[in-house]
C-alpha cells in the first residue's frame, strides 16, 4: 500500500530562479505541470511527489539542461529539509545526525527513503526513491546525493569529501559539474546512489551539539509522526524491504526479526491496515525495477538478481502484472539514454 506521497517544497523553492537563470520565464513551464510560483514561496508548502517529479521532467525537457537536478541542489542547504534537517547540527554525533534525519525524513519527503549502511571499514548513506511511475528519477538522485554531501560537509566542514559517489544513472556527456563538486571519483551505472566514507567519521563530533535543542525538537518531531504519519509500521516496513532486497533477506520472518515483532504479528498489523507482506513487498520490487530500467543499462539478468527473482521470466511475469507490458518493451518506451 503505497499511500499518495507528498513532498515538502523545500530543496524545489529554486526552481523559478533557476528557470530564469537559464533563460526561461517559470510561469508558463510551472502552469504546464499543473504548479505556479507561489507555490514555491514557503519551503513548507506539500505537493504530490509523482507531480513535483513530472514537473522536473518537464523543466529538463523545455531546458535542456540535462543537470537540473544537480543546480537544485546546489542551490538548496540542509535547514530546506525541514526539522529532519534542523534535527542535524544539534545531535552529539555524526552517527546519531545522520540517523535522526533517516528516522524523520518522511516529514519533508514520502517519496523516498534515506538509509546508512555500514561495513568493516566503510559507511554508505544513500537514497532510494520507493514509488512507482516517479518521473526523472536520475535527476531527483543528482539531487539527493549533492543534499547528502552538504548535509555531511555542515556537520564534518566545508573540506569533507566522500571516497566515492555511486549513481545508478548512466555517465551523461558532460560529468564535470559533478566531478567538481564531490572531488571524488564517481562510479555511474551502480546499483544504488550512496556517498561512501570512511566510518570514522561517523563518531565525528558536531561542535554545535545542543542536547536541550535536540530534545525539544525531537518531541516535536515526535509530535508531527503521530499526526501525519499514523500508520507508523508501513514506512520502517518499506524502509527494510528496500534495503533487505540488496541483499536478499525479503522473507516475512527476516523482516519481522528486524522490526522486532513476530512473523504473526506482522501479517496481522499489515491485514488491519488492508494490505499484506507479499504486496508491499511487490510495490517496492516495482518502483525500484522502473528506476532500473529507466535509468540505467542493467540487463533484465541483472536486474532480475538484484531484485530477487529466481529467473528472468519471473521477474518479467511479475513485472507485466504491475504495469500490463513486458519489461523490455516498457524500457524501450520509458529508456532515458
Amino acid at each position: 500500500m503505497h499511500y499518495p506521497a507528498t513532498l515538502r517544497v523545500g530543496p524545489l523553492t529554486n526552481i523559478p530562479f533557476i528557470l530564469r537563470f537559464l533563460g526561461y520565464e517559470p510561469e508558463p513551464i510551472l502552469a504546464a505541470s499543473g504548479f505556479e510560483s507561489a507555490q514555491f514561496e514557503d519551503t513548507e508548502n506539500k505537493v504530490s511527489f509523482l507531480a513535483a517529479s513530472k514537473l522536473l521532467a518537464h523543466c529538463v525537457k523545455v531546458s535542456g539542461c540535462d543537470h537540473f537536478g544537480f543546480l537544485l541542489g546546489e542551490h538548496a542547504n540542509p535547514s530546506h529539509l525541514g526539522i529532519a534537517g534542523f534535527l542535524l547540527s544539534s545531535a552529539p554525533n555524526v552517527n546519531s545526525a545522520l540517523n535522526r534525519l533517516i528516522n524523520y525524513l518522511d516529514l519533508h519527503d514520502q517519496g523516498g527513503l534515506a538509509a546508512l549502511t555500514i561495513t568493516e571499514d566503510t559507511a554508505l548513506f544513500g537514497y532510494i526513491i520507493n514509488q512507482p511511475n516517479v518521473e526523472a528519477a536520475g535527476q531527483i538522485y543528482d539531487l539527493s546525493m549533492v543534499m547528502a554531501c552538504k548535509v555531511m560537509r555542515s556537520l564534518c566542514g566545508e573540506k569533507w569529501g566522500p571516497n566515492e559517489v555511486l549513481l545508478t544513472h548512466k555517465k551523461p556527456d558532460n560529468a564535470l559539474h559533478l566531478q567538481k563538486f564531490f572531488q571524488a571519483p564517481i562510479r555511474f551505472n551502480s546499483q544504488e546512489n550512496a556517498l561512501v566514507f570512511d566510518k570514522k567519521w561517523l563518531n565525528h563530533n558536531i561542535p554545535s551539539a545542543d542536547p536541550f535543542l535536540q530534545s525539544l525538537l525531537l518531541r516535536e518531531a515526535d509530535k508531527r509522526h503521530t499526526v501525519e504519519q499514523p500508520t507508523d509500521l508501513l514506512r520502517p516496513l518499506q524502509q527494510l524491504l528496500v534495503h533487505s532486497l540488496a541483499n536478499k533477506k525479503i522473507t516475512a520472518v527476516d523482516i519481522a526479526k528486524q522490526l522486532e515483532i513476530h512473523e504473526r504479528t506482522l501479517h496481522r498489523r499489515l491485514k488491519l491496515l488492508g494490505t499484506s507482506f507479499r504486496n508491499e513487498l511487490e510495490q517496492s520490487r516495482y518502483a525500484i525495477s522502473q528506476q532500473l530500467l529507466t535509468e540505467t543499462n542493467e540487463s533484465l539478468v541483472e536486474i532480475s538478481l538484484a531484485l530477487g527473482y529466481s529467473s528472468v521470466s519471473a521477474f518479467s511475469r511479475a513485472f507485466k502484472q504491475w504495469s500490463g507490458k513486458a519489461p523490455a518493451k516498457w524500457r524501450k518506451e520509458f529508456h532515458m539514454f
